[in-house]
């Protein structure tokens, strides 16, 4: 009888292990014999070169203000953490700031200003300031609730503005990861707003964040270490050292209004904190088994809504 649970602890531990080798061991062993400063020692910014895994390479979103539209205090960890700690870099340059249009308060609302809390704790943990944090009150918390779409476009007014430049707004898609209304709701109100006053605006970009299905949302490192060893299979061994001109990447066949970020551990380990310790109140059981299994929190697909 525990030989299936007993099995299957043993794979997500092993894919675990293989996932750090991938995601963290060996691009940091890459950047040390690749990158002339990190091998001298000899330094020409204050910021240590970083590794990151993303397809394109060179990010397009950089040197922009960052606007990452979420409807409750711990969706910016559950969902989004891969992107904002990654495009939180000094090597992007970008401003990030978070809205979140609820506090939370589905159970009772009392929970409002306890979560609205958490999530400025939150937020600093995985590196944006309390005053770049925006909290709603007025629209209400609920799995059968769905909001007013220009309702939430006249609050983006509000807090964005009509005329901002080098702006990017990151929010969900249309399946609201779990089909959950809020956050279906929120990808109708961004994208209206987005139309209304920045569709031909060629400095704006709107990106969602693509829902994956069941299994694929709870592969944790299954998938992303199949894809991990095909790119290494393809880029090194393939084309470098068998001098073969095939091209099996997985990155390879992302269209260029996609984009993929993957985390390392250290970007996990900056996930865990700010969920376990900045939600606190959210640490149920079925929350750890979300930090075992989710793989929002090491992959974002974010797609480019033209």
């Amino acid at each position: 009888m525990l030989f299936f649970p007993s099995l299957f602890v043993k794979v997500i531990f092993g894919s675990f292990i293989l996932w750090i080798v991938l995601s963290t061991c060996l691009p940091q062993l890459l950047v040390k014999y690749t990158n002339s400063e990190v091998r001298t020692n000899r330094f020409t910014s204050d910021s240590y070169p970083s590794t990151s895994i993303t397809f394109p390479h060179q990010l397009p979103i950089h040197n922009s203000t960052l606007y990452f539209v979420i409807g409750h205090p711990d969706d910016e960890v559950m969902f989004f953490s891969p992107s904002i700690i990654e495009l939180g870099k000094p090597k992007y340059n970008n401003d990030i700031h978070l809205v979140c249009f609820s506090n939370g308060d589905a159970v009772d609302p009392s929970m409002g200003s306890i979560r609205s809390n958490e999530l400025l704790h939150s937020a600093t943990i995985l590196g944006v300031p309390r005053n770049k944090v925006t909290i709603l009150s007025n629209y209400k918390d609920g799995m059968n609730i769905t909001w007013d779409h220009a309702k939430i476009n006249n609050s983006l007014k509000q807090i964005i503005g009509t005329s901002a430049k080098d702006l990017v707004l990151i929010t969900f898609d249309e399946s609201g990861v779990s089909k959950h209304p809020n956050h279906i709701s929120l990808y109708h109100g961004c994208k209206q707003f987005y139309k209304s006053f920045y569709s031909k605006n060629k400095s704006v970009s709107l990106y969602v964040l693509k829902s994956l299905n069941f299994w694929e949302k709870y592969s944790f490192t299954l998938l992303t270490n199949v894809e991990l060893f095909v790119d290494y299979l393809s880029k090194y061994f393939i084309s470098n050292i068998l001098k073969i001109n095939i091209n099996i990447s997985f990155f390879q066949t992302t269209a260029n209004s996609s984009v993929k970020i993957y985390s390392d551990l250290n970007m996990l380990s900056v996930s865990y904190a700010a969920m376990g310790y900045g939600h606190f109140s959210q640490m149920v059981w079925f929350r750890y088994a979300w930090l075992v299994l989710s793989r929002y929190l090491t992959f974002n697909h974010l797609i480019q809504i033209d």
